[in-house]
């Protein structure tokens, strides 16, 4: 493994535009909008050195979160903002001479976009299906990526370092992972991880093909050829320790992809909300969220919608952010909290998720914050998880005063010092969720 020459103040500063793009995936929204990390990051002050990185990791260790993915829930370890920008800035030293295949679309370099990597992979399967003699593609996906990646063969990757080693290891070491579901820098490490397995991909199919995160579609004649790859692929992975979801992994015909995962559903966002209660269609529901101006057919809707599909909870607040001031917003908001903060069995792991994406609105919009309940909050404060707790006491602040909290946490208490503005350094709702 290699040592990295010491460039750590000027690193922090490079990694700042896609930290802050990062920060658009985590899970639970970081009270202040994550301000403080950004300017410690722009000013070169973040930490002193990478030998600090592994004792921040312990003093701020991760906790077990429950969140949905998909149809399902997944518990995840949620790493506080420091760790994760630590890991990020790690992350990126290391990979600093890596160049993944041109078919890769996820997290490639550091000055990756999220938004301009998803429509131009969405063209490059539009491409993929209509190849002539190429009339089917092979989808090939890992089961269970993250937690699956042994940590003797991540340490074995040729581009692994000393530093990123140690930090790495404490993460192991409080998560029983190596990679974490949902951090930025995690992606990185996991594509990166697989250019291996890319290499003989393009082996059996030149450039026909594309990868995002763990999944590839790859352009093949038939069945016969599909299967090739396939084999190729899972020998490949053997000695990575592992192997290709049987459920996800699957020959496909253009009409499946074209409209499935490269359908395009750019448009004007009230016709994409037409579209999408029309036929159901999650992709058309999560571009409409974040792009749809305040409507009252839309706020209406909402609840139902989010208490169906959990999943779509960040891009609802985000579009409530918008629709907060008006009647039909707030009661939307008001009838997700219920849902969000119902007892009974099951509902105790999932609220920790669903009270965070809404808390952010109140921090937000003061009216909103009136409406939050005071066992809520009470709840939310109770909370073993730090970000939440800051969170529920901003909204508290927010909705009854200075004086709603008698004992707050370090930065509750100085921005309740500096005036308790709700336009202080606001949580963010924009969200890749």
């Amino acid at each position: 493994m290699a040592a990295m020459p010491s460039r750590w103040p000027e690193d922090c500063r490079l990694c700042l535009p896609s930290f802050r793009e990062g920060l658009r995936t985590g899970w639970l929204p970081d009270a202040f909008g994550a301000a403080d990390l950004l300017a410690a990051l722009s000013d070169g002050g973040f930490l002193a050195s990478p030998a600090d990185v592994p004792a921040l990791i312990t003093r701020t260790p991760p906790h077990r979160f429950t969140v949905p993915v998909g149809e399902r829930t997944r518990e995840v370890p949620l790493m506080p903002p420091p760790v994760n920008a630590a890991l990020h800035v790690l992350t990126e030293r290391a990979l600093r001479g890596h160049r993944p295949h041109p078919c890769v679309h996820n997290a490639t370099r550091t000055d990756w976009r999220y938004r301009a990597a998803y429509r131009a992979r969405s063209e490059s399967l539009t491409a993929l299906a209509s190849d002539g003699p190429r009339r089917f593609l092979q989808h090939l996906d890992i089961a269970n990526f993250g937690p699956a990646v042994r940590w003797g063969v991540l340490l074995g990757a040729p581009w692994m370092t000393d530093e990123l080693a140690r930090s790495l290891r404490t993460v192991h070491r409080h998560t029983g992972q190596c990679l974490v579901h949902g951090a930025s820098w995690s992606t990185r490490l996991g594509s990166a991880l697989l250019a291996p397995v890319d290499d003989v991909v393009a082996r059996q199919a030149g450039d026909s093909w594309a990868r995002w995160s763990d999944g590839w579609h790859v352009a093949v004649r038939d069945a016969r050829e599909g299967e090739r790859v396939r084999q190729a692929v899972t020998e490949a992975l053997t000695p990575l320790g592992l192997r290709l979801s049987e459920r996800k992994s699957v020959l496909l015909d253009p009409a499946a992809v074209t409209g499935g995962v490269a359908a395009d559903v750019a448009g004007p966002a009230d016709e994409v909300w037409r579209l999408a209660t029309l036929h159901d269609d999650v992709r058309r529901y999560r571009y409409a969220l974040v792009r749809a101006a305040p409507a009252p057919d839309i706020s209406t809707a909402l609840p139902a919608l989010v208490r169906g599909r959990p999943a779509l909870l960040p891009r609802a607040a985000h579009y409530l952010d918008g629709a907060a001031t008006t009647p039909e917003g707030a009661r939307a908001f008001a009838e997700l909290l219920r849902w969000a903060s119902e007892e009974g069995p099951g509902h105790g792991r999932n609220a920790p998720f669903r009270c965070g994406r809404l808390l952010v609105l109140a921090a937000r919009h003061p009216a909103l914050a009136r409406l939050v309940p005071e066992p809520v909050l009470d709840r939310c404060r109770a909370s073993l998880l730090p970000p939440l707790r800051e969170l529920a006491e901003r909204v508290a602040v927010t909705g009854r005063g200075p004086g709603a909290v008698a004992d707050p946490l370090p930065r509750v208490r100085a921005w309740r010092e500096r005036g308790a503005s709700a336009e202080d350094s606001p949580p963010l709702t924009a969200t890749y969720l």
